[in-house]
């Protein structure tokens, strides 16, 4: 196990470049991440405690919060060689969630709990470093999208993510992989408008759509839904 999890902790700087001390604390207060640690699919929700903290190997972690209306914002991904800071929070001051946190399937994790979290905190300038620049760097994170989502129309909003994600892609033909709800999540929208966006797109032969995966069909015509003109404007935000 503990090679295992020596793999997955040297995704983070302050473990890998850290003194063979700070390492060896760090392995005796980690597990590995376990299916059976999700609390109904989820690592937790607003209002839940939480004795440990998620360091991710690979897959990801994704943060948000959602309203009564079942629409959701994200605030920000955790992927290999980052922490939550909400997650930190509620360890370190014992204090509830204030989003939610939903596992990647292909999450690869360690869990570190409390006693090593403060074991770390009080003994190593590294660790403690690490932790302030992540919080920092998170706050960045949620202004920037928080900007963007009132700035920016969904239309727009949808379509970087569209072209971010085809971008990535490994397949031939490129594609995304996520459902209508994780793009909803994403770009900060409702379920239904995305549903009704996408069908707009795939009617104008920008997309193909299929279940829980979207096909590129016509790049320059789903960037010059970018433009503004008429066909760039289906519905309110």
């Amino acid at each position: 196990m503990q090679d295992i999890a020596d793999r997955i902790l040297r995704e983070y700087s302050f473990y890998r470049d850290g003194s063979s001390e700070l390492r060896k604390g760090l392995l005796d207060h980690v597990r590995l991440f376990d299916k059976n640690d999700l609390r109904g699919g989820h690592l937790f929700r607003v209002g839940d405690r939480c004795d440990s903290i998620w360091l991710v190997g690979s897959g990801n972690i994704r943060v948000y919060v959602s309203g009564i209306s079942g629409r959701g914002v994200l605030l920000y991904s955790v992927r290999a060689g980052e922490i939550c800071p909400i997650n930190m929070r509620m360890v370190l001051a014992k204090t509830v969630a204030l989003a939610n946190a939903d596992a990647s399937a292909d999450l690869v994790a360690v869990v570190l709990n409390r006693e090593g979290v403060r074991n770390l905190s009080s003994r190593f300038n590294e660790f403690r470093q690490f932790v302030q620049q992540s919080v920092a760097d998170r706050f960045e994170e949620i202004i920037v999208r928080i900007s963007d989502i009132t700035t920016r129309s969904v239309d727009h909003r949808l379509i970087d993510l569209l072209l971010e994600e085809f971008d990535n892609s490994k397949d031939p033909q490129p594609t995304v992989d996520m459902t209508n709800d994780d793009i909803a999540l994403a770009v900060g929208t409702a379920r239904e408008v995305v549903n009704r966006k996408l069908r707009d797109f795939e009617r104008l032969g920008a997309l193909r759509l299929g279940r829980g995966r979207i096909w590129l069909e016509d790049r320059a015509a789903l960037q010059a839904l970018m433009k503004p003109k008429h066909t760039a404007g289906f519905g309110p935000r």
